[in-house]
């Protein structure tokens, strides 16, 4: 394989785990909410493919991770709105939560806290630097992106974002919409858990290393649109494949490389913001 076809092959398998996080994210800020959890939904993701899948196997697992994922999801939006809690400080409870409950189920479903080897759960490449488990969870974006765009869910959740009120006239229920997107982002967190645990056929603790952020990033380097978060996606999957790349021809701790693409981004976010900052100040100026 040519040195671009590998750099392509290892662009989509980040973007693979990456995207349905994103696209979750995104769900949620199209009614106004933002879901700080990704991080923790990712893990309990991770570990309910790992945990169902040692004993029904890996399609039963995949299944497993959306669906916790989602409840959780979900069952903490719904907490936040029945007790009038912040949202943001209930989705860092979750993110603080869901490492330290894993490590205690995987010490009852493992007999260890590391890292627990499943055989027969390592998903078979499909294609060239794809799994199976990618390609599933590029299915799961495919179709949380289609409910967005082109279904009432869709019409409803931006309705939200923009006015409860006319969404109140119309006789639709806010907190029914609002759960609904948590439910959905939670789906789209738990497929990028199992593509992660498939990808090495074994629960790794903290093995979402940073994605449920990398994912609200590009939310909001996408400018909150389908577009550009699918655009923010690709550019922080090919940084990534090229980092990694480069710890074959670059003598530098690997540690250093796979950061350049965070740094990278924080450096668009910053000078994105002060550039919308001084758009605006233009605007208000007589």
């Amino acid at each position: 394989m040519s040195a671009v076809g590998s750099l392509v092959a290892g662009s989509l398998a980040f973007m693979a785990p990456l995207a349905p996080a994103a696209i979750g994210g995104l769900a949620t800020e199209y009614v106004g909410a933002l879901n700080i959890a990704l991080e923790g939904l990712i893990l309990v993701g991770a570990f309910s493919y790992a945990a169902a899948g040692s004993i029904a196997g890996p399609i039963v697992g995949f299944a497993a991770a959306l669906l916790s994922s989602a409840i959780v999801a979900a069952g903490a939006d719904l907490f936040s709105r029945k007790a009038k809690a912040d949202p943001f400080v209930v989705g860092l409870g979750v993110n603080m939560l869901a490492p330290a409950a894993a490590s205690i189920l995987s010490q009852a479903v493992f007999d260890t806290k590391g890292v627990a080897v499943v055989a027969g759960l390592q998903s078979a490449m499909a294609l060239p630097g794809l799994r199976y488990s990618d390609v599933a969870s590029f299915a799961v974006a495919a179709a949380i992106i289609a409910a967005i765009a082109a279904t009432p869910f869709g019409t409803r959740s931006r309705a939200a974002g923009m006015s409860r009120d006319s969404l109140a006239m119309a006789g639709v229920d806010y907190g029914r919409v609002r759960g609904a997107a948590y439910f959905v982002s939670g789906l789209a967190c738990g497929a990028t858990g199992a593509a992660l645990a498939a990808s090495v056929g074994a629960w790794v603790p903290n093995m979402s290393a940073g994605r449920g952020w990398i994912a609200l990033v590009a939310v909001y380097l996408g400018g909150k649109r389908l577009g550009g978060t699918v655009a923010a996606v690709a550019m922080f999957s090919l940084l990534l494949s090229a980092a990694a790349a480069a710890q074959a021809v670059v003598e530098l701790p690997a540690e250093l490389l796979l950061s350049i693409p965070y740094f990278t981004a924080a450096l668009v976010v910053i000078v994105g913001a002060r550039g919308s900052a001084r758009r605006s100040a233009r605007r208000r100026a007589p």
